[in-house]
């Protein structure tokens, strides 16, 4: 698409890198692409995933977040949030980085076709009216079901339902790392495990097998990354702590399988 730049994510497992080296190198190059490529006041926005989705379940951090939350105020950029995939619950609440525009959709409104873009009403109103709309647009009855499942992650306290046993499956999935996995990574119910091959390139094939083996066995999984060697564990927000274990214990077997 024309106009748009793309820098690199703290990606440290990618770099060989801590998290911290990845961090400043990204903030690093992104301040060189101002300098090369486009002149910060020629740019409208950063629109970045608080964790990576497609992109191999990378979670950012707050340092990253914090330095683009400098560079946006300096340069007068808004700072877009994509929560497409990790929005309302599935990662807790982290980074303390306020997003002057986040966008949503699929969890909202519990499967029902709805997505939405917030932001204050100082910046919405600069937009002409009708000029923001799509094919995933409202209509009363996904509204409705918004609502409801608003109330539901409230009431039931889904946001630390899911830090909770997010942390218990990123751990059970640590725990069972086998050689060929080159990392298992993640924030909240969102948890990576990647698959390397002894050289350290990308193990696609054994990736996919274990997805396919998965599924075999009754735990449905997906597969992401760029080379889509990453398997990625998504429980719903209502998942139980039986419902983990067992997941993990259908995990075990796939591995010892493939």
């Amino acid at each position: 698409m024309p106009g748009v730049h793309v820098a690199p994510f703290p990606t440290a497992y990618r770099y060989g890198w801590s998290e911290e080296q990845a961090t400043e190198f990204a903030l690093q190059e992104l301040d060189y692409l101002f300098a090369t490529i486009t002149a910060p006041e020629e740019v409208a926005a950063f629109v970045v995933e608080p964790v990576l989705g497609e992109g191999g379940y990378v979670p950012g951090n707050t340092q990253f977040f914090a330095g683009l939350r400098e560079r946006a105020d300096r340069h007068g950029i808004l700072l877009v949030m994509d929560e497409i995939q990790t929005g309302f619950g599935r990662t807790g609440q982290h980074f303390g980085v306020k997003p002057d525009v986040i966008t949503f959709a699929k969890g909202i409104a519990s499967g029902f076709p709805l997505s939405g873009i917030a932001a204050s009403e100082e910046l919405m109103s600069q937009a002409w009216p009708g000029s923001q709309g799509g094919t995933y647009g409202a209509n009363a009855v996904s509204c409705a079901a918004a609502v409801a499942t608003i109330d539901v992650i409230a009431e039931e306290q889904l946001v630390d339902n899911a830090a909770q046993h997010g942390a218990q499956l990123l751990a059970g999935a640590k725990d069972r790392a086998v050689d060929g996995i080159g990392d298992v990574r993640g924030l909240g119910l969102m948890v990576g495990i990647e698959f390397t091959a002894s050289d350290g390139s990308p193990d696609t094939a054994r990736a996919q097998a274990a997805q396919q083996e998965a599924a075999r066995r009754g735990l449905l999984l997906l597969t992401c990354g760029a080379h889509m060697n990453v398997v990625r564990m998504i429980p719903p927000l209502v998942v139980t702590k039986e419902e983990i274990d067992e997941g993990l214990s259908i995990w075990s077997e796939v591995l010892a399988t493939v």
